[in-house]
Formats: structure tokens, sequence, C-alpha cells
């Protein structure tokens, strides 16, 4: 048994610094950033408990329970994570502060006084810290996808769809760690070791691939075109015109990652007026708006020519074939093959 927590540990060891080194090349985001700092964490964390394992019969249990408890520095790295997934620089350096301190308070008396009661306080408090961040994900990642459709016309490596199983993850890790916590063995440490590694791997990979949204989910970057005050409705006329010839004429929805800050760019405005366009002048996202333009240039296409569907997905903008059946399906109500054998309007 002792050499199958040793080989677990080993992978772990091996696979957490790779991860912190890869995502400390990707960019220098705070997303990145927070996972190569919370790789490194749990890094360490793996060689520290390589140097404490020993039989069980010479383990002291408070020895034992300050090893553990010191794990807990980790925890609100997994919820600064998931606030900068569903509310990207929101996170500020007051509120990192003040969230590990209320994990390190409690193990700093722990570990001087050696009064079990922090122990169990640090597990509780960890519970109900997940608990919080279970409830706040909930309506987070609905209201980021929200915001999301106003901006961008795809969704492709940019929606949060797989962070509801992260979020799963992270809360199946929570209580794999409590579990753990609460019972000393070989057995169930490498159960928790083991499904860890698995669910990392997961999450590293969606992770890695997640394009950042910052520069066009804020309206920073528009220094030059900041609106002072909301459009006029002459001035809200002039743009609906110009977007009208865009998409008419230019035909601009057929580009795969269309976004309202290249709307914006080819009208001369600022973001926040096309955004704000769409939303109350045309009632619907930016999202939706495109999206419909781009099927029914589908349309056109699976009436006039003999092309297959993941080559009229490509020509009518999207990003992949999945895609474009999803959203056909839902605007339509039938697929596009069946569209095309049907020859429905």
């Amino acid at each position: 048994m002792l050499y199958a927590i040793y080989f677990t540990y080993g992978l772990c060891v091996m696979f957490y610094f790779m991860m912190a080194w890869l995502f400390y090349r990707k960019d220098k985001e705070l997303l990145s950033r927070l996972v190569t700092v919370l790789m490194l964490v749990i890094g360490m964390q793996c060689l520290k408990d390589l140097l404490f394992i020993k039989p069980i019969a010479e383990l002291d249990e408070t020895d034992w329970m300050i090893i553990t408890s010191s794990d807990v520095i980790a925890i609100p790295l997994y919820a600064f994570i998931l606030i900068e997934l569903c509310s990207p620089a929101s996170l500020t350096r007051r509120t990192i502060i003040i969230h590990e301190l209320l994990f390190i308070v409690p193990f700093v008396l722990f570990f001087i006084t050696r009064d079990i009661i922090y122990y169990y306080a640090e597990i509780l408090e960890a519970l109900v810290y997940g608990l919080c961040y279970t409830i706040w994900a909930a309506f987070a990642i609905p209201k980021y996808h929200t915001l999301l459709k106003r901006r961008f016309s795809y969704t492709e490596n940019i929606n949060l769809n797989w962070l509801r199983a992260i979020f799963l993850s992270f809360v199946l890790m929570l209580a794999l760690w409590i579990a753990d916590s609460l019972h000393t063995g070989y057995s169930f440490e490498i159960l928790y070791m083991g499904s860890s590694l698995v669910v990392w791997m997961f999450i590293a990979y969606n992770m890695y691939k997640h394009e950042s949204v910052l520069d066009e989910l804020y309206d920073g970057m528009d220094t030059d075109l900041a609106p002072a005050t909301d459009a006029t409705e002459t001035e809200m006329s002039e743009i609906g015109r110009r977007i009208s010839l865009l998409f008419d004429k230019d035909q601009i929805f057929l580009n795969p990652n269309l976004k309202v800050s290249d709307i914006a760019t080819a009208i001369g405005t600022n973001r926040t007026y096309v955004s704000e366009f769409f939303n109350k002048e045309e009632e619907c996202s930016f999202y939706d708006y495109v999206n419909r333009a781009r099927i029914e240039y589908a349309c056109t296409l699976l009436d006039g020519s003999d092309a297959n569907i993941m080559k009229i997905a490509e020509l009518s903008g999207f990003n992949s074939s999945q895609s474009f059946i999803r959203v056909f399906s839902k605007l339509k109500g039938i697929s596009p093959t069946r569209y095309r054998k049907d020859g429905c309007d």
C-alpha cells in the first residue's frame, strides 16, 4: 500500500508542477496566474505529504491534523478562480487577503495551541465556504452567459457550460478533502489524491483553451469613444442604419468570430451604443441577432446548393457544425437536414 501511495503522489507532483508551468506560460492575465499559484500550492502540498508519509501506527493524531489542516490555504484559491471565470476583473487584492486570512488564522491558532477545536472549526468553515459559493455560482454562471450574448456572436471557448461540470468537480473535491481530513488511512488517501488528479486533468484542459473575454466585456478600452450619456434617438437611428448596411450589404455576420467591438469599429461608434441598439431597438441580444442572420443565410444555401451540413455551417459563419445544428434547430424547430429534405421555408 505504501508503494501505491508513493506512486500516486509522484504522479500528482509531476502533473501539478507541469500545469503550473503551462499556465504561467499561457498569458499574464489574472485567471492564468491564479491557476498557476493553485497548481504550485497543491504541488507543494503533495511534496509536504510525501515527507510525512509513514506507517499509520507511528503517526501522532495531532501532528497528522496539523499537517492536513495546512491544506486549507488552497481552498480560497478555488473560489478566486471561480470568481474570475464568472465575473472577470471583479476580484480585488483586498478580497484575496481577507479570504485567505479566514483560513490562515484558524490554522495558526491550531498550530500554536494544538487545540483540536480549531481543526474542526477549519473543516466546518471549509464546508460553509463551499456551500456559499455553490449558491453564488448558481446565479453567477447564467448572468455571465447573458453578458456574453450581448458582446459575442459565438460561444465556443468562452462560454461556461463546462464550468457547471467544473463547479461540481470543485464541490466533489471539497467533499473528498473534508472526508480525508476526518479519516486516517492510506486507502482513502489514494482515493482522494487519484480522484483529484483526474478532476484536475479535466479542469486544466477546459481552462487552458478558455479564451479571454476581458477586453470585450469591459468598456475601459474604448477611451477615445467612451459615451458620456445615452445615445439620442437620432444617434440610435443612425447606428441602426449603418448596422443594417453591414449585415445586408457587407454580410459581416459571416465572420465566425464577430464581436460587438467589430461592429463598433466598422461604424465608428462605441460598443456600448451598439450593444444598447440590439438590446433596446431590436429587443434581442447581439448573439441572437447575428445568429438569426446566419440561419437565414444558411437556409438559402440549403435550398440552393448541395453542400453538406459541415460546409454550410462554415459558409454561414459558424465555428462548428454542432453550433450550427443547435442554433438552427432552436430557431427553425427542425434540423438542417430535415429542413432540406422537406423543402421548408
